[in-house]
C-alpha cells in the first residue's frame, strides 16, 4: 500500500545530495525543552477552561450549553496532553529514563489511568503488529460510521479497548504490582480534584469535567487512531480482527488542527512507525529529508492528507 513505508530498510534511503539516511538520523536528538513546552502548555488551557467554567458559574452564566461545550474543549485538550505518553514510552521525555517515567505517570497518565509500564508494553505490539489481527491499538478495525461514533461517545469503545489490553498483557498481576502507588496517585488525585471542582463551580463545572473526561475524551482517541490507520478501501463488512487489515499511515498537515488532534508528532504517524526512535521535535526534518531522497519522496508526497479529509473519505453512514 503506498500509505507506508516500512518495507524500506534505512540503508536504501539516500537523499539526493549523496548523504544516507543512517547517517543523518545520528544527530536526531530529542529537543526535550520543546516537549516540555508543549507539555506546560496543554496543562495551561486545561486550567484555564476550568478556572473560566468556575468563574462564569460563580457570575451566573454557565448555562447547560456553556457546560456542553465546555466538556468539547477539555475532551479536546485531554486527548491532546495524553497523546505525550506516546513520546514517554519511546524515552523522549526526559534524558533520563527513570524520570521519563516518573514525569509521564504523574502529569499524562494520572488523567486516564494508564501507566507507562503497562502502556509501553502494549505499544510495541502495535508497532510489530500493525495491519495484523494481533494489533494491540486497533480502533482503525471498525468501520467510521454513525454507530462507531455513538460506541466511542458513551465509553462502549473504551471499554472494549481496556479489556482487550489487559488480555494482552501475560504478566499483568506482575504489572499491577509494580505500579500500585499509581493507581492509588490516580484515584486521590481524580477524587481531589472532583472535589475541589465541586466545592468551587458546583454540579456543572463537576459534570463537565467528567462529560469531557468519560465521554469526549475516549472519542477523539478512538477516532483519531481510526483516521491514521484505517485503509480508505477497507471494506464495512469484513471482520480486521479475523483478517489482516494491512499496514497503512498517513501524512498530516502542520495546520492547527492537526497538529493538536495529532499532538507530539501522531500528524507524522508514517515517519513514526518507520522509524519509531525518532523523537516527534525532530520529524519536520526527517519528512523534509525523506521528501529528497528516490526511495520515498514519492510515498511522502502520496501519504499527505489532512484529519478532516481523511474524515470525509472514511464516513459512512452505516
Amino acid at each position: 500500500m503506498k500509505n507506508n513505508l516500512e518495507d524500506i530498510s534505512f540503508t536504501e534511503v539516500c537523499h539526493e545530495n549523496g548523504k544516507s539516511y543512517n547517517e543523518f538520523r545520528k544527530g536526531l536528538t530529542p529537543h526535550f525543552h520543546r516537549v516540555r513546552n508543549d507539555i506546560i502548555w496543554g496543562w495551561a488551557c486545561l486550567i484555564l477552561i476550568l478556572l473560566l467554567a468556575i468563574i462564569m458559574q460563580k457570575e451566573g452564566w454557565l448555562s447547560w450549553p456553556y457546560v456542553l461545550i465546555g466538556s468539547l474543549l477539555l475532551g479536546y485538550n485531554l486527548a491532546y496532553i495524553q497523546l505525550f505518553i506516546h513520546e514517554a514510552a519511546h524515552y523522549n521525555i526526559h534524558p533520563d529514563r527513570l524520570w521519563n517515567d516518573r514525569i509521564s505517570d504523574l502529569l499524562i497518565g494520572a488523567l486516564s489511568g494508564i501507566s507507562m509500564k503497562g502502556y509501553r508494553k502494549i505499544h510495541w505490539q502495535h508497532h510489530q503488529h500493525l495491519g495484523s489481527t494481533k494489533d494491540s491499538e486497533h480502533s482503525y478495525f471498525n468501520s467510521l460510521n454513525i454507530v462507531f461514533l455513538i460506541k466511542s461517545l458513551i465509553g462502549i469503545q473504551a471499554l472494549s479497548t481496556i479489556l482487550d489490553r489487559k488480555s494482552k498483557l501475560n504478566d499483568e498481576k506482575t504489572q499491577a504490582s509494580k505500579v500500585a502507588w499509581f493507581y492509588i496517585y490516580v484515584f486521590f488525585f481524580h477524587l481531589t480534584l472532583l472535589f475541589i471542582l465541586f466545592f468551587l463551580g458546583g454540579w456543572k463545572v463537576f459534570a463537565m469535567w467528567l462529560i469531557g473526561l468519560v465521554s469526549i475524551f475516549p472519542l477523539f482517541g478512538a477516532l483519531r487512531q481510526l483516521l491514521e490507520h484505517r485503509d480508505i478501501n477497507a471494506s464495512s463488512k469484513t471482520n480486521f480482527a479475523n483478517t489482516n487489515h494491512g499496514k497503512v499511515s498517513r501524512l498530516f498537515s502542520n495546520n492547527l488542527i492537526d497538529r493538536s488532534f495529532g499532538a507530539a508528532g501522531f500528524n507524522r504517524h508514517l515517519i513514526h512507525h518507520w522509524d519509531p526512535l525518532i523523537s516527534y521535535t525532530r520529524l519536520q526534518e526527517v519528512e523534509t529529508f525523506l521528501s529528497h531522497c528516490p526511495q520515498t519522496a514519492d510515498t511522502i508526497k502520496e501519504s499527505k492528507t489532512t484529519y478532516f479529509k481523511t474524515f470525509v473519505r472514511l464516513f459512512k453512514f452505516r
